[in-house]
């Protein structure tokens, strides 16, 4: 079966993508819900760029990345991943989905893109392996 890389619509594949994130909601401090409609219309209006990872008709992964200009620099634009998730069953040759993501990305003229990872579930060596480096550390606390 042919594997591929694709920007699709939120709408369209809600389904699918709804249910992988589901898989993943387990990682969050937090409760946390998926705000189905605000995807939809994010994605409307070219701000959401939803990624599916397909083997024939099998969705095999996703990544939701936020593309816009930089606050600091207009003349950068960044991709921002709000959500990137691969099937345990297909995380061992993964980095198709990272390739090709990145090449639409230089297509879409993305100069950056930031990925981050709950300690708890750490994918360093995974995002250092595709030549990720680490920018910052995020800390939050409950108040």
């Amino acid at each position: 079966m042919k594997q591929d890389i694709r920007q699709v619509s939120f709408a369209e594949y809600q389904g699918d993508i709804t249910a992988m994130m589901l898989d993943m909601l387990h990682l969050e401090p937090q409760p946390v819900d998926i705000p189905v409609r605000r995807y939809i219309e994010l994605d409307e209006m070219g701000v959401l760029k939803p990624f599916m990872w397909f083997d024939g008709d099998v969705a095999k992964g996703v990544a939701l990345l936020f593309v816009s200009p930089s606050l600091r620099n207009q003349g950068i634009v960044d991709a921002s991943t709000d959500v990137i998730w691969v099937k345990p069953e297909y995380r061992g040759n993964s980095q198709a989905f990272i390739d090709g993501i990145k090449e639409q990305l230089r297509q879409m003229g993305v100069d950056y893109w930031c990925i981050s990872s709950r300690d708890s579930h750490p994918i360093d060596r995974f995002l250092t392996k595709n030549n990720f480096e680490p920018l910052e550390r995020l800390y939050f606390c409950q108040l």
